[in-house]
């Protein structure tokens, strides 16, 4: 005599249910099919482009860079990374979130920049100060670079502590964390000028005024 009760939905073939399920294989297709309505995974494949495009920002390192100069006042640097990047002919601008500020050894332009945006920054200033060397330093996390900037050409990397001693001590507080741009103020900002301005900026700034 069978054993099955011919009423219970969980007995039958077992080729017709999944091995440790008591539901039939038709009603688990069913709802796999329900649950993958609407989805096309051949349509929306997923890379590991998309995914570290998708992470959140507030997990990213953050960045500082600063372009340590000679110019003798913020305004008269924000002149002239404006006329920098009207010399340029590759077409790269002026970051966004670069400002100008004064310290004892010489004005700097600094900004939260991502590392090819200080490259740019740098190459930016020095096409305009032509023969004046300049530094670029940047830090992300534990890194720290200083890099040789000189007529608008990239320079050689140099040690960051060979040149920290020739600038002022806000550049390693800076680079250290131990001081925050937002601390400083908004400072100038170069793409806001006109190109009349800068000219008029830069000879105040070489007046002292």
């Amino acid at each position: 005599m069978s054993t099955v009760d011919p009423e219970d939905p969980t007995q039958g073939d077992p080729g017709e249910q999944p091995e440790g399920t008591g539901r039939p294989a038709d009603d688990i297709d069913a709802e796999f099919a329900r649950l993958m309505e609407g989805l096309s995974l051949e349509d929306t494949p997923l890379t590991v482009e998309d995914v570290l495009t998708e992470a959140p920002e507030e997990n990213e390192v953050p960045t500082v860079a600063v372009v340590a100069t000679s110019v003798s006042t913020a305004k008269a640097l924000a002149g002239v990374v404006r006329l920098g990047r009207e010399a340029r002919t590759d077409g790269i601008d002026i970051p966004v979130g670069t400002r100008t500020l004064d310290t004892r050894t010489g004005a700097i332009a600094a900004g939260p920049l991502p590392e090819t945006a200080a490259h740019d920054l740098a190459a930016i200033a020095s096409t305009a100060l032509q023969r004046n060397g300049i530094v670029l330093f940047w830090r992300r996390g534990d890194r720290m670079t200083a890099t040789r900037y000189k007529n608008g050409e990239r320079g050689e990397d140099i040690s960051p502590a060979i040149v920290l001693g020739a600038v002022d001590d806000l550049v390693e507080e800076l680079l250290l964390g131990t001081r925050e741009l937002d601390e400083l103020g908004d400072g100038l900002d170069p793409a806001a000028l006109s190109r009349s301005e800068a000219l008029a900026w830069i000879a105040s700034g070489k007046k002292g005024t």
